[in-house]
């Protein structure tokens, strides 16, 4: 509205999700924004042993079940808010991972999705793996990487 018109109306298309990982540069490209199972951050320097779990940081994860409250801080333990858009699942270096966990981010930001993954074992390893997260039907940009050992 303005000064008291509204309008005309108009539909905007909604979708459920749609990923967007994180990059330690904020590029949208690059080494994600990816923790080892020791909570170190992911790299070239310090890669991810092939079977180890991964914490992965996405934006765009969807609705959370319970739902979750715009700028409040998710809670540190159980209940946790857990992604309600099914399937979520990851590739590392094209193969399917095991998705232990998909949901807020515990003690973090409302909003921030964290996704717990193990590095499959038939990786080839290298310091610029292809990360790839799915929700439901929606993918998230490619480009993002992690290093693997």
């Amino acid at each position: 509205a303005y000064q008291g018109v509204p309008s005309n109306p108009a539909a905007v298309p909604v979708q459920a999700a749609h990923p967007g990982l994180f990059t330690v540069d904020a590029s949208g490209l690059g080494s994600g924004a990816i923790l080892n199972q020791d909570y170190s951050l992911n790299g070239g320097l310090n890669p991810a042993a092939r079977g180890t779990w991964v914490m992965i940081y996405c934006t765009g994860g969807g609705v959370t079940n319970p739902p979750s409250v715009d700028a409040t801080l998710t809670p540190a333990a159980p209940p946790l808010y857990q992604l309600k858009t099914n399937p979520v699942a990851v590739t590392i270096g094209g193969i399917a991972a095991t998705v232990s966990y998909s949901g807020a981010a515990p003690t973090q930001i409302a909003g921030l999705t964290q996704i717990n993954a193990q590095v499959p074992a038939g990786v080839t390893p290298g310091t610029k793996v292809p990360v790839v997260v799915t929700i439901g039907t929606w993918q998230s940009q490619s480009g993002v990487t992690m290093a693997v050992q």
